[in-house]
């Protein structure tokens, strides 16, 4: 059983946030599901067993045992609810069926709505209509005829439907050109068109984008005039249009405790932000929202234009980076080796193999670091060119390229000699082993025993657990230790001793390191 407290109404932000939790997990498809059984049905109440039914109905596949458990916690986000009606119950096991039933609640049904409008429509391009407009400027013509006859003699009830046959279009329809723009805003800046999108903007969208525009902007300025001759009017018109059940509750005193949605119009704010809309009073920046969106609007078209211009330079939408993109895949999946995968990826995209030379940076040589704040750091060395004439081209010969045949010669005779004391050390250890390899106790330098000690080291590092022999090869030498108890080895030298116990170690050299 959830024991998670549902949502309730008035609720804070963080337990209305919770209504949207079924879409986050990998069983939001089972949670829309069932929530589909319960939309649209305020007083149906369903029990698990119904749900269930419901659901295999309509040839949805979701297993029967955690449909109870995805109830409880729909009920426990607050998109449903408990039943409290238990009827007559025959039985204790009766009585506790019925008391599992679920119905959504108010929340719950208009998530849901929202979700479900988004999902189908996410890729969709909204169509705007213009004929709302016509719509509000009559409803205002209707409201001014009424103002000039007077509210106080109409019936209750007239002037709400006015002011509501104002602001119903007016939502719907900046609902609609809002969505659209954001629509091409999105659409504007991609560039993997496929040849009908390229069709779609070439042929169609940018001229019914410019039609809008035209028709918006000769309706707005009727509306603007009739909604600066209602503005002296605003107050009484807000006063006839308070009704309904959030009237009920200011006029009882429980504003502050009742959450209450009031009807759009019977509030100041309602009117002031309709004048900004369309230019009937000062916005933030002087202009009309209307006006903004015809702005927004007119950069679109022009980059819309733009893209149709590089996008289609051949007929009306054959070249695309998309298709050059989709042909550069396909190479890559019929690449028979690695080696075909990276000559493509060089070819298209110029990228090659990384190579880490040995080389110093650029900045290697300066002397304080690059944070260090240019008032701070000491004098740069600029060319006598640069400093006196301005000039950055290099004048003069070309500096001779340096000769490194002296430091070569240096690095050459040091790595001779440095192989030559291996050769040495290698000779003098097998000369002191006995005819089978062994080393029992020996007096070496102390450059054999440094040697023999890596060795050792090698072979330790190469053992296998529990096993008695270990070995490593170091260039002409090969040693094997083995664990033998009571043996012991001892090896002298100048800097000390050392001594192995219970084990023996034979010395060998590899064949063919000597040859030559």
């Amino acid at each position: 059983m959830n024991d998670r407290a549902p949502v309730v109404a008035g609720g804070s932000a963080d337990e209305a946030r919770l209504l949207f939790r079924y879409l986050g997990g990998e069983e939001w498809r089972e949670y829309r599901a069932i929530l589909s059984v319960f939309a649209d049905t305020f007083f149906s109440e369903f029990s698990p067993q119904e749900v269930i039914e419901a659901l295999q109905s309509v040839d949805v596949v979701i297993d029967e045992a955690v449909v109870p458990d995805r109830l409880e916690s729909l009920r426990g986000w607050g998109n449903l609810a408990v039943s409290t009606s238990i009827g007559n119950p025959s039985s204790l096991d009766d009585y506790y069926r019925r008391r599992h039933r679920y119905l959504i609640t108010r929340a719950g049904q208009e998530v849901y709505d929202v979700v479900e409008g988004i999902l189908h429509r996410v890729d969709q391009v909204g169509d705007v209509q213009a004929g709302r407009l016509r719509d509000i400027y009559r409803a205002l013509q209707h409201l001014n005829s009424l103002c000039d006859r007077g509210l106080e003699t109409l019936p209750d009830g007239q002037v709400v439907d006015v002011v509501r046959a104002v602001f119903d279009p007016h939502e719907s329809f900046s609902t609609e050109i809002t969505q659209f723009f954001a629509s091409i805003n999105q659409w504007q800046s991609r560039f993997d068109l496929s040849d009908e999108e390229i069709t779609f903007f070439a042929e169609i969208l940018v001229g019914y984008v410019s039609e809008q525009l035209v028709e918006i902007e000769r309706i707005a300025r009727p509306i603007a005039s009739q909604l600066r001759a209602l503005s002296p009017q605003l107050d009484e018109i807000i006063s006839h249009a308070r009704s309904g059940l959030a009237a009920r509750v200011d006029d009882a005193g429980l504003a502050d405790t009742v959450s209450v949605r009031h009807s759009t119009g019977s509030q100041r704010a309602d009117w002031d932000h309709l004048m900004r809309w369309f230019g009937a009073g000062a916005g933030v920046d002087g202009r009309s929202r209307l006006d903004a969106l015809t702005r927004q609007a007119l950069a679109a078209v022009r980059t819309l234009t733009a893209n149709v211009t590089r996008l289609s330079r051949v007929g009306a939408g054959v070249a695309s980076r998309r298709h050059d993109l989709v042909k550069l895949a396909r190479f890559v999946h019929a690449a028979e080796h690695a080696d075909d995968v990276q000559l493509l990826m060089a070819g298209a995209f110029g990228l090659f193999p990384s190579r880490h030379l040995g080389m110093l940076a650029e900045d290697a040589e300066d002397p304080v670091a690059i944070q260090t704040e240019w008032a701070q750091a000491p004098v740069a060395r600029v060319p006598v060119s640069l400093r006196e004439r301005g000039e950055r081209n290099q004048r003069g010969s070309v500096s001779p390229v340096r000769n490194r045949a002296a430091e070569r010669e240096r690095l050459r005779h040091r790595r001779q000699r440095e192989r030559d004391a291996e050769t040495q050390t290698a000779n003098e250890l097998l000369a002191a082993v006995d005819a089978d390899g062994r080393l029992t106790e020996i007096t070496v330098s102390a450059l054999a025993l440094r040697r023999l000690r890596m060795l050792l080291g090698a072979s330790s590092a190469r053992r296998e657990p529990g096993g008695q022999r270990r070995s490593a090869i170091d260039r002409e030498l090969q040693c094997d230790v083995t664990r033998t108890a009571g043996e012991q080895v001892i090896i002298h030298c100048d800097d000390g001793s050392l001594t192995l116990t219970d084990a023996t170690v034979h010395l060998h050299p590899v064949p063919g390191a000597f040859d030559g």
